[in-house]
């Protein structure tokens, strides 16, 4: 068992030998920040339970090294915002708002709404307002409360408290957030988007750096899912060079192997199916690893309505402010252009279905000539 110094150099070792540069970061700077901070002396009881935690986080990025799928989605997902410190601190801006009220404000209604966002079935805007856990006695003119008595006002607190809870707990953080002005034109200047965000009523935790840290991470995650490789077309639609032309087999990364003779996952957890099957670490397989990740964060769009003419004439210099807060920024709730999956809207004809439906109009005029 590795302890002090020993298990300090063992992780840092280990998360410099990630695959992903970011995921690299991301745990290097999580090490030492949980090694090197001085906190007052701790008992047997807290030293044992913070060893424990870096010993189990010594195995997770052991498997991440030796190619287990489990444990790179779990570090990939860490390191991008989906789960972990990172994902709280992005939901922060959407649930501080409606936190003291348990409402849902325009901002959160738009993520517990969205097929995208939710990780079950969505609740539908009306449910938003009456919860489906609300019972009739709620309700005091209802035929329940009349027999029964009407609920008190701690237990409809208490009730919506738990389905408010409930919601929030089942959403996906936002990658990033993009802020949008009415000609289509998204805004790229950080200053000037946060000052929009904080319009619309997202400015109380969302500062410039969180929103600088969205677009980088968003930015570079799309760069990582995206292959260099052009795709062929279908085998029928493939001329004679395509076909005498056959892609490579997927590179193997030249990463550094850590030479250790004993068991790398120890029982019970050797016993898993989980861990039977590694992969070699190839580019191929980190591309699907960060497509995974890119098709499951959420991206939030912030439509910004365009300036009053009141507005511009009381304020000849402040172009781009919002004429009041009730009317208006929209918030739509999307996957990245280059995610795979449900985007929210009809997708583009691919060449082969494009092919079969000139196949079917020519089958269908020769049918036509042949009856006449």
């Amino acid at each position: 068992m590795l302890l002090g110094k020993e298990l300090y150099r063992q992780l840092v070792r280990e998360a410099t030998h990630l695959p992903d540069a970011r995921i690299s970061e991301h745990y290097l700077a999580r090490i030492r920040t949980t090694f090197l901070e001085r906190n007052d002396p701790e008992s047997s009881q807290q030293a044992a339970r913070r060893t424990k935690h870096a010993q189990k986080l010594l195995r997770q990025l052991q498997a991440v090294n030796d190619g287990y799928i489990h444990a790179l989605t779990r570090a990939y997902e860490t390191a991008y915002g989906l789960r972990g410190p990172q994902k709280h601190q992005a939901l922060e801006p959407f649930t501080n708002p409606g936190l003291k009220k348990r409402d849902f404000p325009p901002a959160l209604a738009a993520l517990v709404t969205s097929s995208i966002a939710h990780t079950s079935r969505p609740p539908s805007t009306a449910q938003l307002t009456t919860p489906p856990t609300l019972p009739e006695r709620a309700d005091p003119t209802s035929e329940e409360a009349r027999l029964l008595g009407p609920l008190t006002p701690e237990r409809v607190r208490a009730i919506r408290r738990r389905w408010w809870n409930s919601q929030t707990g089942k959403i996906r953080a936002p990658l990033a957030v993009h802020v949008r002005r009415p000609g289509g034109e998204d805004v790229r200047d950080v200053g000037e988007a946060t000052r929009l965000l904080r319009d619309a009523g997202l400015g109380s935790g969302l500062a410039e750096d969180l929103v600088r840290a969205g677009w980088s991470r968003l930015e570079e995650l799309e760069r990582r899912a995206t292959s260099k490789q052009v795709p062929l077309p279908p085998r029928r639609l493939q001329t004679a060079e395509q076909r005498a032309t056959k892609h490579a087999p997927p590179e193997k990364l030249a990463l550094p192997r850590i030479e250790d003779a004993q068991r790398r996952v120890l029982s019970p957890s050797a016993r898993n199916s989980k861990w039977h099957n590694p992969k070699q670490l190839t580019a191929r397989l980190l591309r699907r690893r960060a497509e995974a990740v890119l098709e499951e964060g959420p991206v939030v769009v912030v439509h910004v309505p365009a300036p009053s003419a009141a507005a511009e004439e009381q304020d000849g210099d402040k172009k781009g402010t919002l004429p009041n807060k009730k009317g208006g920024a929209r918030f739509e709730v999307k996957r990245s252009e280059l995610a795979h999956g449900e985007k929210g809207r009809v997708r583009e004809m691919t060449d082969e279905e494009r092919w079969w439906h000139e196949q079917e109009a020519a089958s269908a005029s020769a049918g036509g000539k042949k009856r006449r």
